[in-house]
């Protein structure tokens, strides 16, 4: 019996209660919320002729954020490479940019796919997301990559992996898993420590713990890509999340990427949870074409933008590039030893 209403059950108050009738309000009461605060923001600082000066930051979020919802690369897959090798921006900057653009894209697209209870790997996106702390710390103050490795890199280990998607889902066409094959305690740290090594990827180009978590669980564990994608997208939400904090709060040095959040954030809170709607509803065929497509679209323009100007930049990619090729190999090759039916995580 509830102390304060004693006439009712003390289920009717629980949040759990609360939270299964209310859920679907959760999404649009945010939009409401974070729309009337920009909003009355971009009023009351004199901030709406920000457009005239950063629109193309608007335009290319329209794109990134949808891609940010439907597919593991984040927004920053967009907005990094649109920032750096079309409108010239650091890549330091970039990489900010795309933190804090991703706190409340990918943030509401996670709220977004709770809120419509569409499948996820909690245990994974627990383990990662803990990792990513560390690994977010260490790549923004002591593991930094000097400039072009970064961008670069990024572009080069996507592309292996889109080899490696390509062959396991249309060359060796295996049954996708809706979940891992089990669970035990070694879990807990290859998943951490994957999140450290994705956090500090994350901190040098604004994403990348979601590629590699994605690419691990659909290679290695053979997780179907509808469950995996969206389980990344909350994985990359939370560690944009610290991002933004380190640099925002920490470092202070957002600098005028503040301009270019305002004049973005409308478009993604919308952008991002469509496209994680449209992805659960999706084929997974078409799921994997997109982001083949994708993949694509970024090898060709880092080819035709970005120049190699020395043998050391050719040797560390090509390196790069064997060493992942390698651990993708691997990966599959542990797939092709599961032998057990999947038990969702």
């Amino acid at each position: 019996m509830n102390p304060l209403f004693p006439d009712q059950s003390p289920a009717v108050f629980s949040w759990a209660g609360w939270y299964n009738r209310h859920r679907l309000k959760i999404y649009p009461a945010l939009v409401f919320l974070i729309y009337s605060i920009w909003a009355a923001y971009m009023t009351h600082s004199g901030s709406w002729g920000l457009f005239r000066d950063y629109w193309p930051a608007t335009l290319t979020m329209v794109l990134g954020s949808f891609v940010a919802g439907a597919t593991a690369e984040g927004g920053g897959a967009v907005a990094y490479p649109v920032f750096t090798k079309v409108l010239y921006i650091a890549s330091q900057d970039a990489r900010t940019f795309s933190l804090m653009i991703q706190s409340f894209g990918m943030g509401m697209a996670s709220v977004f796919i709770l809120t419509r209870k569409i499948r996820i790997l909690p245990k994974v996106i627990i383990w990662v997301s803990l990792g990513g702390v560390f690994g977010q710390v260490l790549g923004t103050y002591w593991l930094v990559i000097p400039n072009p490795y970064p961008k670069v890199l990024f572009t080069f280990v996507t592309t292996t992996f889109g080899c490696a998607l390509f062959l396991s889902t249309y060359i060796l066409k295996w049954r996708p898993l809706p979940g891992l094959p089990g669970w035990g305690p070694g879990y807990r740290l290859f998943f951490m420590a994957l999140g450290i090594f994705g956090g500090v990827f994350a901190a040098q180009v604004g994403s990348g713990i979601d590629v590699i978590t994605f690419m691990v669980l659909t290679l290695a564990f053979g997780v179907d890509e509808k469950v995996s994608t969206p389980s990344t997208v909350i994985i990359m939400a939370l560690n944009s999340w610290v991002g933004f904090f380190l640099h925002g709060v920490v470092s202070k040095d957002v600098g005028q990427m503040w301009n270019y959040w305002l004049v973005a954030v409308e478009v993604v809170i919308i952008g991002a949870p469509l496209g994680a709607y449209l992805t659960s509803m999706a084929r997974r065929h078409t799921v994997i074409n997109f982001i083949l497509a994708l993949i694509s679209l970024e090898l060709i323009t880092t080819l035709l933008l970005v120049p190699f100007r020395s043998q050391a930049e050719i040797i560390v990619t090509l390196s790069a590039v064997t060493v992942f090729a390698t651990a993708f190999w691997l990966m599959l090759r542990y797939r092709s030893r599961l032998k057990m039916e999947a038990v969702p995580a």
